[in-house]
């Protein structure tokens, strides 16, 4: 099955979320193609300087796609996620807007008539389940790996429209799919401090503590998020840390593993905190 993807500026630096996307996509048979001369969507910070500029980054994403013939966008990042998100709420209802980011784009031979659907991968591969060529069989992981989801804060803002978004189990529901049995915990849409985490370093580690600390109370020894940004903060974030260390990963890094893909296919070497910590 084919999607129009917009992998987001972070995606090819990530520690191993192309390898591990690419790994498992291609076992489910999912392409993901690039959106062409795709541009950055400009995060979150877009809007807080310019809510028109931000609005003709994002508008030309979705011009993009249309054109290409895409029905829908999928990103793997919370940030893509949420900035495309309230940007589609946003041009969907207030014509003027539109119109202000079609002046724009027209000089590049650029029309938008309406924003397409944003998906995050986990909710497409949840989502299109059946039609995907699903591995059947047990769970590959040890049964001492005991998995905590991590969802950020980002994915589930108010202009977005995941399913329980007080107390996300979307993610769950996939691992479980996988076969994996999630820890329940209370610490997965805690803030890790997001790009404040470089800047204001001190105070963020405060944050990153009582997610780890979180989780390890409630028995979990390996984190799986969606969000680039949200893995690094955990995984760094740790570098310090007196206690227990906690691999954090990314969710398709887990799924690939849950399926019997080779760790090598899944970037897994490129982890700060070594998944070797819990016997794997």
């Amino acid at each position: 099955m084919i999607y129009g993807f917009f992998p987001g500026c972070a995606y090819q630096a990530a520690a191993g979320y192309k390898e591990s996307v690419d790994a498992v996509c291609g076992l489910l048979g999912i392409e993901l193609r690039e959106i062409e001369d795709w541009n950055c969507c400009g995060a979150t910070a877009a809007f807080s300087r310019s809510q028109k500029e931000a609005l003709v980054l994002t508008g030309r994403l979705f011009a993009l796609a249309a054109r290409q013939g895409f029905e829908e966008i999928v990103t793997v990042c919370n940030a893509c996620y949420s900035t495309l998100k309230k940007a589609a709420k946003l041009l969907d209802g207030q014509p003027a807007l539109l119109e202000q980011v079609n002046r724009v784009m027209a000089a590049e031979g650029l029309l938008l008539e309406h924003p397409l659907p944003v998906k995050h991968l986990l909710e497409v591969m949840l989502r299109d389940r059946s039609r995907l060529s699903w591995p059947r069989g047990e769970c590959r992981l040890p049964e001492q790996v005991k998995v905590a989801a991590y969802y950020g804060c980002q994915l589930t803002r108010p202009w977005q429209d995941v399913p329980r978004a007080l107390r996300p189990d979307i993610l769950e529901s996939l691992l479980e799919a996988a076969g994996i049995e999630a820890v329940d915990h209370s610490a997965r849409t805690l803030c890790c401090g997001a790009s404040h985490a470089v800047a204001y370093s001190g105070r963020c580690q405060v944050l990153i503590d009582r997610i780890i600390n979180g989780i390890r109370a409630k028995g979990g020894n390996l984190v799986t998020t969606v969000c680039p940004l949200c893995q690094f903060n955990l995984d760094q974030g740790q570098q310090g840390r007196a206690g227990d260390k906690v691999p954090v990963t990314y969710f398709t890094q887990v799924l690939g593993l849950a399926f019997g893909l080779p760790p090598e296919k899944l970037g897994l070497k490129k982890l700060l905190v070594p998944l070797k910590r819990i016997g794997l």
